[in-house]
C-alpha cells in the first residue's frame, strides 16, 4: 500500500493468519484511531482496517471533505486494492452511510460485495431526517447540542480548548450528512445488513434501525447494546466479539 493509500486506510499489524478484513468507518467528527484496540480484540482471524478521513488525527493538516461522492471516489480504489480477503463493513452513525455507499460502489464497480454490512447507530439511507442546521451554529453551540444528544462525549463540550478542535471535522461531516441523498436507483445489497444500536439512543430507535431491512436482499436484524449513541466506544470488547462471531458465520455461509 502506498503512502497516499495509507492516509485513507489505517491498519495495526494485521495478522498473517487473517481470513477476514473488517473495514471500520467512524462517526461524524471522529477518526480511525478509536479502532486501534479492535485489532487486538479481534484475534488472529481478522485484520482490522479503519478509514481515516481528511482533517482529523494524522490528517489534521488536510481540509475535511463535505461530500459522500468525494469520499467514495478517493477511497474505493484504495479498498479495492486491499481486498485480498472477504470483508465485513462496520460503520457507526455517519460511517454507516459511508459504509453502505462504499459497499455499493465496490459491489457494482468491482464485483466485490461484503459478507455483511453492520449499520451501527444510523437511520436507513432514505430516512435520515431533518438537516442538522450545523452551518448556523457556533462551535460551542454545535458541540454542546451534540453532547446533549449523546453524540459527543460530555467532557469534550466542557473543554474550551477541545471544542474548536472537534468542531472543525464535525461541522464538515454534518454538512456531508445534510447533503447526502440516497441513490436514485435503490441498490439493495446482496448481503445481510445488521442494524445495531444503543438501548438508550433516542436518535436511532428500533423503528429507525429496522428500516435498513429494505436495503438488504438477505435477512437483516436489529441488535441492541447497553449504552447510548456511542455505545461502541464504551463496550468495545462486546462489540468486537459480536463482529468476530458475525464474521465467522458469514465465512461459513460462503463455504469457507
Amino acid at each position: 500500500m502506498s503512502a497516499a493509500d495509507r492516509r485513507w486506510l489505517v491498519e495495526w499489524q494485521p495478522p498473517a493468519t487473517a481470513r477476514l478484513l473488517l473495514v471500520c468507518l467512524p462517526h461524524a467528527g471522529s477518526g480511525a484511531f478509536q479502532f486501534r484496540r479492535w485489532q487486538q480484540l479481534a484475534g488472529p482471524g481478522i485484520a482490522v482496517a479503519a478509514v481515516q478521513l481528511p482533517g482529523r488525527e494524522n490528517r489534521w493538516g488536510e481540509e475535511p471533505v463535505t461530500g459522500t461522492e468525494e469520499v467514495v471516489r478517493e477511497l474505493v480504489p484504495v479498498l479495492a486494492a486491499r481486498l485480498d480477503l472477504p470483508y465485513l463493513v462496520f460503520g457507526h452513525s455517519m460511517g454507516a452511510l459511508l459504509g453502505y455507499e462504499l459497499a455499493r460502489a465496490l459491489g457494482t464497480g468491482y464485483g466485490s460485495w461484503p459478507v455483511a454490512l453492520v449499520a451501527s447507530a444510523c437511520r436507513a439511507p432514505d430516512a435520515q431526517g431533518e438537516p442538522t442546521g450545523a452551518a448556523a451554529m457556533s462551535d460551542g453551540e454545535l458541540v454542546a447540542e451534540l453532547a446533549a444528544d449523546g453524540a459527543v462525549p460530555a467532557y469534550v463540550a466542557a473543554n474550551e480548548k477541545l471544542v474548536p478542535v472537534v468542531a472543525r471535522p464535525l461541522r464538515a461531516d454534518l454538512t456531508l450528512c445534510d447533503r447526502y441523498r440516497p441513490p436514485a436507483t435503490e441498490t439493495v445489497l446482496p448481503c445481510p445488513v445488521h442494524a445495531w444500536r444503543g438501548r438508550d439512543d433516542l436518535a436511532v430507535t428500533d423503528e429507525h434501525a429496522g428500516q435498513w431491512r429494505s436495503w438488504s436482499a438477505e435477512p437483516a436484524d436489529v441488535r441492541r447494546f447497553d449504552g447510548g449513541h456511542l455505545y461502541h466506544l464504551d463496550r468495545p470488547d462486546e462489540v468486537v466479539d459480536a463482529l468476530r462471531r458475525l464474521g465467522e458465520r458469514a465465512l461459513t455461509g460462503v463455504g469457507e
